[in-house]
């Protein structure tokens, strides 16, 4: 396991669970989730592993440029993109051995990035930016509506591990069944979660 890897499964141990690698056949033979998680000798669900890695772009730049010479300039927020993209391929991957959805899919994502946050997540996920006046405006629907727009309900569980702040769940409510599975795993009372404006 890498050290993310780790992390997750460590965050996943502290609710009493147990995480299971695929075998090395199985990883061979196509794509898989990161793990089986269970709860003592019963299988719970899957869960896929993506990390934000800390952006390198404007430090990558002052170490190739040339003493005394002006770097930076102006780029697309590729935070947006990269959330999008760690959704699609996780998708994939739980597609890979749970097509027909029997168990829920829990995708941890770990953050690094100091300029990387949950509500960027949230962005990604309802296309809403939300204000700190409790406002929501569609401005990134073009993520929440694009390649994720039906993936992302193929996820029933977004756990975020940043190294900035502090954890945070996100159920997708998409399948009543396995919500309230991962209620009762995690110990989250369903009618104490704050509910996002889409």
């Amino acid at each position: 396991m890498d050290p993310d890897e780790q992390r997750a499964a460590h965050r996943l141990e502290r609710s009493g669970l147990t995480v299971q690698r695929f075998s090395k056949e199985q990883m061979r033979a196509g794509k898989t989730p990161d793990f089986r998680v269970l709860k003592g000798d019963e299988f719970r669900f899957f869960c896929e592993v993506k990390s934000s890695p800390r952006d390198r772009w404007l430090d990558q730049q002052f170490e190739d440029a040339p003493p005394g010479t002006l770097v930076g300039g102006a780029r697309k927020d590729p935070i947006f993109n990269r959330l999008a993209a760690d959704i699609h391929d996780a998708v994939k991957q739980f597609d890979a051995v749970n097509a027909e959805k029997a168990y829920p899919n829990v995708l941890v994502l770990i953050n690094h990035d100091a300029q990387c946050g949950f509500n960027d997540l949230l962005a990604v996920l309802t296309g809403n930016f939300y204000a700190t006046d409790g406002t929501a405006h569609p401005i990134y629907r073009q993520y929440s509506q694009g390649r994720i727009k039906d993936e992302k309900n193929r996820i029933d569980l977004f756990i975020w591990l940043d190294d900035y702040k502090p954890e945070r769940f996100l159920f997708s409510q998409t399948n009543e069944i396995h919500h309230r599975s991962l209620c009762g795993i995690f110990g989250v009372d369903p009618n104490e979660i704050a509910q996002i404006d889409p």
